[in-house]
């Protein structure tokens, strides 16, 4: 398995040297997943109302069928700029799609919910593997997906309704933090804590010291993130959330990517400074 990982992680860029046009593919896909959001918004106004009373959809500040509109357009063109690219980047568009929705529909399902929420936002690279390489992705990318992608995004779907619990147990969504909150605090912890071990096992060739520094950062940042949610400060907790799924999404290819990763970092930390409403 660690063979494998080793001599299959440089694909990532060896394969598909990084463009503006490849950069443009990967940001279409989240920015679809953004567009879709207001559906699973709608969907989740209940809990909202508890949770991020403040939203404009739960406030009335947006109205829905408005706001069904413009996404519906976005989702549209970049549908057809990604079928310019390659036909395949539909399937994933209307996969993410179909399970965004589902996810608003599972959320009381413990773990389920998270996995869904992962397999929707993983959508987004899949979209961009095949606008990059004009056909469907193959097995060995496939792979990457589901194992480097898809955990880093369900620990960021898990670690997100901390802030949620009150909202979630009045709507009667059972999550796994108000099922079981010593195992869910155990996954918060040691999930990442796994995942910068294995990196460091895994690319021990390829710069050690930088790597050891990378992934000792994630770790330290799943700490952060635990105390500031047993503190009761969930703004915090969110924005460390983002930037620990971050990390682990460029803890594989750090060694390109590090100084993009701490970009990521920095910019993360000024949106949350700048949008401070936890309930929003």
């Amino acid at each position: 398995m660690l063979k494998f990982l080793y001599y299959y992680l440089p694909w990532t860029l060896n394969d598909f040297p990084w463009t503006l046009r490849d950069a443009g593919l990967l940001a279409m896909g989240f920015f679809a997943w953004g567009f879709n959001q207001i559906f699973s918004d709608w969907c989740d106004r209940k809990e909202d109302a508890i949770n991020a009373p403040h939203r404009p959809m739960v406030t009335g500040a947006l109205s829905p069928l408005p706001a069904f509109a413009v996404s519906a357009a976005g989702l549209a063109a970049i549908a057809v700029a990604g079928y310019l690219m390659s036909p395949w980047t539909l399937a994933f568009l209307a996969l993410g799609g179909v399970l965004n929705i589902a996810y608003s529909l599972l959320k009381r399902v413990p773990v389920l919910n998270c996995l869904v929420y992962a397999c929707a936002i993983s959508c987004c690279a899949l979209f961009a593997i095949a606008g990059v390489a004009g056909r469907a992705p193959n097995g060995g990318e496939l792979s990457f997906v589901a194992i480097f992608v898809l955990p880093a995004h369900l620990l960021m779907c898990h670690n997100s309704y901390y802030k949620d619990i009150a909202g979630d147990r009045a709507a009667g969504v059972r999550t796994l933090q108000i099922f079981l909150p010593r195992l869910s605090r155990a996954v918060s912890g040691c999930l990442p804590c796994a995942a910068a071990a294995l990196a460091v096992v895994v690319m021990f060739a390829n710069g050690v010291a930088l790597l050891s520094a990378f992934a000792t950062l994630v770790v330290a940042l799943a700490v952060a993130f635990l105390a500031a949610v047993s503190r009761g400060r969930l703004h915090r907790a969110t924005c460390l959330n983002c930037q620990l799924c971050v990390l682990l999404l460029h803890l594989w290819i750090f060694r390109w990517t590090w100084l993009v990763a701490m970009a990521s970092l920095v910019a993360i930390q000024l949106l949350f400074l700048w949008y401070n409403d936890e309930k929003e």
